[in-house]
């Protein structure tokens, strides 16, 4: 029994309401009912009965109640007072960033606002674009480095651009193409490809078929890489080629070359996320860093 699917109880159990508890919580509905089924599961029985209007607890949520309360207010007592004791840290941010589209600027980012604050301690969580939604949503990390959030309510958070990316074809080092200063689409008839699968790049997966098919073919697609590292990987083992993001080039140096495509014109920007309400003083301060060193990572891609 976490911390966190002890509070979503608590708060069903004082509103009688899932819906109004996401409210309360600052969270969704579905993860409202998934942390209680959780801990349903947990425990082996059922902790609320559900009507239509609302929910009462059962005789098993009675007997939980008084005893998470405790739980959650001793766990405070005991944060509490490691904080007191570790007077030089002020407080501590948490970081979800996606790996490549983060990794070439995020040491000098996070360099430059440390040296400045020495006293809060910063950590970083590689994750993936559906793991950050699901991170900010329920307080796990306090900004997000991603691309874009659909989903994310915008009046709970906000976004600030950080760089915009483009796609470029990305071929072995020594493939016939890879001497070429941009390429069309038709150049690359014949060619085996490597691409993410539809819906974990629905966007770009999309705009890359429309154009193939209005150059007259379809992509040959072998191989759906797992993430960015596998791409290269089976790019530079000349297994075929692929189409994605330029920030791609901070790993694909040695082993393979980055092309630009005359009829692609998706741009891709990189965001920060980070709620609109509660944010400390040390996080604003995070924020107001990655503005200031937006014109220098947009550089850092360019060059």
């Amino acid at each position: 029994m976490d911390i966190k699917t002890l509070k979503t109880f608590v708060t069903v159990a004082k509103i009688k309401n899932f819906s109004a508890a996401a409210r309360e919580l600052h969270t969704v509905q579905p993860t409202v009912s998934r942390h209680v089924s959780d801990l349903e599961s947990e425990l082996g029985v059922k902790l609320f009965l559900r009507t239509t209007h609302q929910v009462e607890l059962t005789k098993a949520g009675d007997a939980l109640l008084p005893e998470a309360l405790k739980i959650i207010s001793n766990d405070k007592r005991v944060k509490d007072l490691i904080r007191q004791s570790n007077d030089s840290v002020e407080c501590q941010i948490n970081i979800g960033y996606l790996a490549t589209a983060s990794s070439f600027f995020m040491p000098k980012l996070i360099n430059s606002f440390s040296a400045s604050h020495t006293n809060v301690l910063t950590t970083l969580h590689e994750m993936t674009a559906q793991e950050q939604y699901e991170a900010l949503i329920e307080n796990k990390i306090d900004i997000a480095f991603s691309r874009r959030q659909p989903k994310l309510d915008g009046n709970l958070f906000n976004v600030e651009e950080i760089y915009i990316d483009r796609l470029v074809a990305i071929v072995p080092k020594h493939h016939p193409l890879a001497s070429e200063k941009s390429l069309s689409i038709s150049e690359l008839r014949g060619e085996k490809f490597i691409l993410f699968r539809r819906a974990e790049w629905t966007e770009m997966y999309e705009h890359i078929l429309h154009l193939f098919q209005e150059s007259g073919f379809s992509p040959n697609i072998t191989f759906h890489p797992d993430n960015m590292r596998n791409l290269v990987t089976s790019v530079s083992s000349g297994l075929g080629i692929s189409i994605a993001p330029e920030c791609i080039k901070f790993i694909a140096q040695e082993n393979c070359v980055c092309i630009p495509i005359n009829e692609i014109n998706l741009i891709l920007p990189l965001y920060i996320y980070y709620k609109r309400t509660g944010s400390n003083a040390q996080l604003l301060d995070l924020v107001k860093t990655c503005k200031e060193h937006a014109p220098i990572i947009q550089n850092m891609l360019l060059s």
